[in-house]
């Protein structure tokens, strides 16, 4: 048995049957069963006092959902309802062997409920609702055929046939529970008890309350054949569902069925007439159940995607600072062993050495900052999307990754050349950011080169046209098939051995966060190209 106290009931299951707390609450659920029974007690089926709505069954299911020893305090209301509401139909015997059947009944249909419902009582998918109906519909028939059959055993006959005695009790509970049950699962849940509290506050669930008052005065006002626009009640239900989810569709179910039975007790209408709107009833609540779960199916679909995206984005950040770490964390670790052998060495320290000394340690901090700077920069862009934005000569971006890729170029023969006009504009960027695009493409560029064997060439090239700048990178490897250029920049996607296929998407999002576009061209040769805005003035924002 699920533990009621996270919701903040007491867990009545766990407790003796006769301590004091559940005798609170067994005069109170007395004492509201009563009054349920007293309020709807309308236009009772002479001699089995059935009535076209009941909804104190509802109660005495949730009751039983929530402790299963408490079977005798449901049996005790409906005795006392018989006696006190509505009149014993037959003798004593009789009404305790119709009580103790209901009981059964009841306990069958909490038990199919919090099955299928699980620890949580909460109608909150469509699976839900499916379940929930079925059971509520086999149930009240149970409840019918049990009822009718006890006292049709006992002597006491309603008048007419039985299968419309049966039809009047089958229509009366099951709607009666269909619009109060999913009340009390939303009250017994806390969270969902928030959540109804929290509708009540707003002023578009008094503006739907009044819309729905409206429309039964309208309605049943003056009479006649009101029936044939009783429709216009889903309209509201709709609304409230649609706005307010499971919450907004039990309130406004729950209004509208207190609305009809006022309709129905101040005017003068046939019994047909009146199971007639209980069905509608039926058939707003269902509506409004449907809506009210598939609205907080997609508010809970939308906050798991948005955590999804959080945690998606916070592991490629982690991807892509191991990607962009790797090459100067080497390059560290290269340095440190050439200051190693340069200090063990027992060669006299000539000026030549201690220079080479300097120049080993300058590009260890060189690297250093660099690599501080790739994580902070990284981290601003995943974070919020922050681009530091300041006015740069991309002539000097593009030599400068060249220069750091020369030795690795000229160690597999591999020609490494640029094609920058003279008088480029400056561009706005995050320098630092445009770096790993142009060391991604260029080193992927490299190793297309490579791989293919032999002596190859990269070319960087660089225009302008129209209103940005267009950066080229083009390589003599096996190229982009039309099938690769699809998934080429997609996480994952990458062809190189060890490869962690991250690179190409980084580069993808930067440049689209300054902008720009990056694609590649499908051809016999490698063909990366990206853009970049041009802009003479000075942005109004450091980021984007």
């Amino acid at each position: 048995m699920a533990d009621l106290r996270r919701n903040g009931l007491p867990n009545l299951a766990r407790l003796p049957m006769l301590t004091p707390l559940p005798w609170v609450v067994v005069v109170g659920y007395v004492i509201v069963f009563l009054v349920l029974d007293w309020a709807s007690f309308i236009r009772p089926l002479q001699g089995l006092n059935i009535t076209p709505w009941n909804p104190q069954p509802a109660l005495a299911v949730a009751l039983l959902m929530a402790s299963r020893r408490l079977w005798w305090v449901v049996i005790g209301g409906l005795l006392a309802a018989e006696v006190l509401v509505r009149g014993l139909p037959g003798d004593l015997v009789v009404v305790s062997m119709a009580a103790g059947a209901l009981t059964c009944s009841y306990l069958a249909m909490a038990a199919a409920l919090e099955r299928k419902l699980g620890n949580g009582w909460t109608v909150s998918t469509g699976r839900d609702v499916g379940w929930f109906l079925a059971i509520i519909a086999l149930g009240s028939l149970l409840s019918g055929v049990v009822y009718v059959g006890t006292y049709a055993a006992g002597g006491v006959l309603p008048p007419g046939p039985m299968w419309a005695a049966l039809t009047r009790y089958w229509v009366g509970d099951a709607v009666g529970m269909t619009v109060t049950l999913p009340i009390l699962l939303v009250a017994m849940d806390a969270d969902r008890r928030d959540t109804l509290t929290y509708t009540l506050r707003q002023w578009q669930w008094w503006v739907t309350a009044l819309a729905i008052v409206a429309l039964l005065g309208l309605l049943f006002g003056g009479g006649g054949d009101s029936f044939n626009y009783a429709y216009l009640l889903l309209l509201p239900v709709i609304w409230a569902s649609m706005r307010f989810g499971i919450a907004g569709a039990v309130l406004t179910a729950g209004l509208t069925q207190i609305g009809l039975i006022v309709a129905m007790q101040a005017g003068q209408h046939q019994d047909m007439f009146v199971v007639e709107l209980q069905l509608l009833m039926a058939s707003i609540t269902t509506t409004g159940l449907l809506l009210g779960v598939t609205v907080d199916e997609r508010a809970r679909s939308d906050a798991e995607l948005r955590s999804s995206l959080r945690l998606a984005a916070a592991g490629q950040m982690s991807a892509a600072l191991a990607h962009e770490l790797s090459q100067p964390l080497t390059a560290l670790a290269t340095y440190a062993q050439i200051c190693e052998l340069l200090a063990g060495d027992s060669a006299p320290q000539t000026p030549e050495r201690r220079a080479l000394l300097i120049d080993v340690t300058r590009k260890i901090s060189a690297d250093s900052r660099r690599a501080g700077d790739v994580i902070k920069r990284l981290r601003d862009f995943f974070q919020t999307g922050a681009t530091h934005l300041k006015a740069c000569d991309l002539n000097s971006l593009v030599a400068e990754e060249l220069q750091a890729q020369q030795r690795r170029a000229d160690a597999s023969s591999i020609r490494l050349s640029s094609e920058v006009p003279e008088g480029l504009p400056r561009v706005w960027v995050d320098e630092v950011q445009i770096q790993v695009v142009l060391r991604n493409l260029v080193v992927n560029a490299l190793d297309a080169a490579t791989a293919r064997g032999g002596p190859g060439n990269v070319v960087v090239r660089v225009g302008a046209a129209d209103s940005e700048l267009v950066v080229e990178v083009l390589d003599s490897g096996d190229g982009v098939t039309p099938t690769q250029a699809l998934s080429v920049f997609e996480p994952g996607a990458s062809t190189k051995v060890g490869g962690m296929g991250v690179g190409l998407g980084i580069c993808r999002a930067i440049v689209e966060a300054h902008g720009g576009r990056l694609w590649a061209q499908t051809g016999p040769a490698g063909h990366f190209c990206f853009t970049l805005a041009l802009d003479g003035d000075e942005p109004q924002a450091q980021a984007s």
